[in-house]
């Protein structure tokens, strides 16, 4: 790995670090983020917690706990015979709107009697009421099996706890056993998660609790208490994560709980309740039922009614269903492995997709451990983990690739310094395609060369700097055009320039071969443009010379092992450099040959040249030298017919006519070096005609 390399590496970890870093922040800050900036973070880890929680196995139930509900059908007792009721005190209490304290009574009398260990009511009595009279004298005299509630109202100072009413109650609920705290505490998301079996009232009012405070005890914990569970009874004041093993089931239509008036009606009580022997030794929950009463609290398991989470935080107890949550330095320890994780999958595995399955599946994996965890009694954070693993890796993964694109575009343009773009783009991004080859292929190309003219005299009288400051302002002009008419630049040959048209792409061999008229003329104007400046920089003017030709050469990778060039080759390249050296046998900056002619008749405006034998050929061609681009509505310049006219008198050995002819246009256009050059000739042949038939064709003595 070069050095530029290591340290792009080296600033991909330090943002991957940096998105790490972010993350532990946010978690140790999220308590902090959730209440001041509503940041849905701690949710969203809660959420995945939950998640974690509903696929992992649920808690172990005790066979000891039962729930009979005060319910709709308690209250209105329609499936019931009226002598049914009428047999039964406690129903006839039931039937009443507002119960009297009384059905307690007959309630308490019925399960104790029945052999139930504990009768436990998730009932507050805050009021005083009919009957308290006899639920006060219960409660004496069941002392050691009965249990009420006591509720936790939230306060500006942080709660406050409603007891019984005394005359239920007397006053100094904490060294009373019958009574219960409630309440459940939700965590940061407003969801129940667990249970606080020990608080005092000091801690209530969030100041710190001393050990020597008056002590309060939960439902859940008396109840484990007088069910004969003290010793499993968690004794540090705090809440305790727990297992659930009541699932919302009794909210369900196919699941209802029993309901409390059945134990009243002599049917049910033998075939449910074997004549109430299936209440021996029970703690039996007796309670409000979910949707009847709306007491409903969301849990990690959607909503489940207030009496199941008390049987939730009991069967904790008794079975000791409690879930650790990892500490804080171990939470971001695993963070920051997550991180790591991410890393050295980034930096050991190159291919992208691999990658991001292996990403794909440590995230899995580590949701997989969060549960498998869960069951083994640890509550881990998963959404952070997680995100340090999928976010380190994205943004390595991202970051590398753009890297890798801002180098390849870095090469990409210091190699279209040296190579035609079309090649760049061939070789970067086809790079076992043909171009690497040792082979070639022939193809119909249209190649075009320009030089400089007199640049041996200019190099040996211009200051050397200067030049080259002036020929690089030449080339880039030059090469800008090609481009700019997607041509690709072959080469530099020392001041000359060659680009060609279809070697690497084409769009037609007559488009091909307009693209590169149009190069030719885009050039003769740019330097009708740039020159004076050059002159008023001291500098000297350049002209140039442009060769088009088209046909058939060999495009390839050639060269030596160690370097080598995309490049065509043959005839047509070679008679396309002779043609721009004809430019100066005639004094035009632009000749093309027969070849490219009837591709480009109908774009520009051509003029006829002659008929030449290049040296060391034995077919003649036809050039031309090209005016100007075709417009519509504009007509060729008038003088143009006449020079085709004289031109065609001339191949037919009409030397006077021609000359005739060839005047007129002179008369138009004076100094037309094209005109000049075919005067002198006439003037030469008819005072020395031609020998043997005349054709027209005049033969090149140099290349």
């Amino acid at each position: 790995m070069r050095k530029a390399n290591r340290q792009n590496h080296l600033s991909l970890l330090a943002t991957v670090a940096g998105w790490t870093l972010l993350v532990l922040v946010i978690y140790r800050a999220e308590e902090w983020l959730l209440r001041r900036l509503d940041l849905p973070f701690l949710k969203w880890e809660y959420a995945w917690q939950d998640l974690a929680a509903r696929l992992a196995r649920p808690a172990k139930r005790s066979p000891d706990i039962f729930f009979l509900a005060i319910d709709a059908p308690s209250h209105s007792l329609d499936q019931l015979w009226e002598d049914e009721i009428a047999a039964s005190p406690a129903l006839q209490l039931m039937k009443q709107r507002d119960w009297p304290r009384d059905v307690y009574v007959h309630v308490l009398e019925r399960l104790v009697g029945a052999g139930a260990k504990v009768v436990a009511f998730d009932v507050i009595f805050p009021y005083e009421g009919p009957g308290d009279s006899k639920l006060r004298e219960a409660l004496d005299r069941y002392r050691a099996n009965v249990i009420i509630g006591a509720q936790v109202e939230e306060t500006k100072q942080g709660g406050a706890i409603t007891p019984p009413s005394h005359t239920v109650i007397p006053p100094g609920i904490r060294d009373d056993d019958r009574v219960g705290i409630v309440s459940f505490w939700q965590d940061e998301d407003g969801v129940y998660r667990r249970a606080r079996f020990r608080l005092t009232r000091t801690e209530l009012r969030k100041i710190q609790g001393s050990d020597d405070q008056e002590i309060f005890e939960s439902l859940s914990a008396r109840m484990a208490r007088k069910g004969g569970y003290a010793d499993r009874i968690p004794m540090v004041r705090t809440t305790y994560l727990f297992r659930f093993a009541f699932r919302g089931e009794t909210l369900r239509e196919d699941q209802k709980p029993p309901s409390l008036y059945q134990i009243f009606v002599p049917t049910y009580w033998e075939k449910n309740y074997d004549n109430g022997r299936f209440f021996k030794d029970k703690i039996v929950l007796v309670g409000p039922e979910g949707n009847y009463n709306k007491d409903i609290l969301p849990s990690p398991f959607g909503q489940i009614a207030g009496p199941e989470f008390h049987m939730n935080a009991l069967n904790a107890i008794i079975n000791g269903e409690f879930l650790r949550q990892t500490a804080l330095g171990i939470d971001l320890l695993l963070i920051l492995l997550g991180g790591a994780t991410a890393v050295t999958l980034a930096w050991f595995i190159p291919n992208p997709w691999w990658r991001l399955l292996l990403l794909a599946v440590a995230s899995v994996g580590w949701f997989q451990a969060g549960v498998w965890l869960y069951n083994s009694g640890w509550v881990i954070p998963i959404l952070s983990p997680m995100l340090a693993i999928s976010g380190s890796g994205a943004l390595f993964s991202v970051g590398e690739w753009l890297l890798d694109r801002r180098e390849k575009a870095r090469v990409r343009k210091t190699f279209e310094r040296y190579v035609s773009k079309d090649v760049v783009k061939e070789l970067m991004d086809n790079p076992e395609s043909w171009l690497n080859t040792l082979g070639g292929q022939r193809k119909l190309i249209t190649v075009l060369f320009s030089d400089v003219r007199g640049f041996t005299t200019l190099s040996e009288s211009a200051d050397e700097q200067v030049l080259v400051a002036q020929l690089n302002e030449y080339f880039d002009e030059m090469v800008n055009i090609v481009f700019k008419h997607e041509g690709t630049l072959d080469k530099f040959i020392g001041d000359a320039v060659m680009a060609q048209w279809g070697a690497i792409s084409s769009s037609g061999t007559e488009s091909d071969a307009r693209r590169a008229v149009a190069t030719a003329i885009a050039m003769r104007k740019a330097l009708i443009r740039i020159n004076p400046g050059w002159l008023a920089r001291g500098m000297t003017e350049i002209n140039i010379g442009i060769g088009i030709n088209h046909g058939s050469a060999l495009v390839g990778n050639i060269g030596a092992e160690v370097k080598k060039e995309v490049t065509a080759i043959g005839d047509t390249v070679n008679v396309a450099s002779r043609l721009e050296g004809v430019t100066k046998q005639y004094g035009v900056d632009l000749c093309i040959g027969e070849a490219v002619a009837p591709l480009v008749r109908e774009a520009f405006v051509l003029r006829s040249l002659d008929l030449i034998l290049m040296q060391g050929k034995t077919k003649p061609q036809e050039i031309f030298t090209v005016l100007k681009e075709r417009e519509a509505g504009v007509a060729d310049p008038p003088w143009l017919a006449t020079h085709e006219e004289a031109i065609q008198c001339y191949r037919a050995g009409d030397f006077a006519e021609a000359e005739r002819l060839w005047r007129e246009v002179l008369a138009q256009c004076p100094g037309d070096s094209v005109t000049e050059v075919f005067l002198e000739r006439c003037a030469a042949l008819q005072k020395t005609p031609p020998e043997g038939e005349w054709d027209g064709v005049f033969e090149m003595k140099s290349k």
